[in-house]
C-alpha cells in the first residue's frame, strides 16, 4: 500500500517553523495532524534545529563551572539530576578530567565525608558510611566532653591537662585512663598564659 503524500501548504510550514524550535516532536505533529517522522523529515528539509532548553542551558553553564572541583553526585545533587546524567550532559559538552584532577575530587570528597563522620560521632549520632574514622570512639567522645568541661588536650591527643581552677571530673577521668588517656596538671607556664589571656 502507497504512503499518502503530504501536501505541506504555507500555513503548515509556518506552523512548523514556529513551534519545532521550542516544542516538542510529538506536540508539533499533532498540531499539525502527521506523524512524527513527517515532521523530523520536514524539518530536516527547511533546515530548522530546536532550541537548547534552557533548563539543560542552565544545568550545562553549572556542570561547566564546577567540573573540576565538584564530584557528580555533588553536581547532581544541586541540580536534581542523577550523576549519569550529569556524565552524560559533561561529555556533550567536551569536558574531560586529569587522573591527577579525578583523585583531587575524590580526596577532597572523601576528606569532607571523615569530617562529617567524626562531627556525628562526637554528638553520639550513627554513622551515615561505613568509612572507619577513628579507632577508639568512646575515648574520641569522652576527651571532647571533658575538652568542654575545662579540660585542655595537649598535642599529644592522649594526655588532658586539668587547670588549678577547674572543678575536676573524678569518674571520668577514671573512665578516661581505661581508655587510655592521661590526665596531669597543666605546666605553670601554660596556665600563666591562659590565665592572662583570660
Amino acid at each position: 500500500m502507497k504512503k499518502k503524500k503530504i501536501l505541506w501548504t504555507d500555513g503548515m510550514m509556518e506552523t512548523l517553523m514556529n513551534l519545532y524550535p521550542v516544542e516538542t516532536t510529538s506536540y508539533v505533529a499533532s498540531v499539525l495532524g502527521v506523524c512524527e517522522n513527517t515532521v523530523k523529515k520536514k524539518a530536516r528539509e527547511l533546515g530548522i534545529e530546536k532550541y537548547a532548553k534552557s533548563k539543560w542551558l542552565e544545568r550545562a553553564e553549572y556542570i561547566r563551572d564546577h567540573f573540576y572541583t565538584k564530584s557528580f553526585s555533588e553536581i547532581g545533587k544541586v541540580l536534581g539530576i542523577t550523576k549519569n546524567s550529569v556524565g552524560r550532559i559533561a561529555g556533550q559538552l567536551g569536558l574531560k578530567r586529569t587522573t591527577k584532577e579525578t583523585c583531587h575530587v575524590k580526596s577532597r570528597v572523601r576528606g569532607e565525608l571523615i569530617k562529617r563522620e567524626k562531627r556525628r560521632m562526637i554528638f553520639g549520632l550513627d554513622p551515615l558510611t561505613h568509612i572507619k574514622v577513628v579507632t577508639n570512639r568512646p575515648r574520641i567522645r569522652l576527651r571532647s566532653w571533658l575538652k568542654a568541661q575545662g579540660y585542655i588536650v595537649s598535642d599529644q591527643r592522649n594526655v588532658m591537662y586539668y587547670p588549678t581552677d577547674i572543678s575536676r571530673r573524678m569518674e571520668h577521668e577514671s573512665r578516661g585512663r581505661e581508655l587510655g588517656l592521661r590526665f596531669l596538671p597543666l605546666p605553670v607556664d601554660e596556665e600563666l598564659l591562659l590565665t592572662t589571656a583570660i
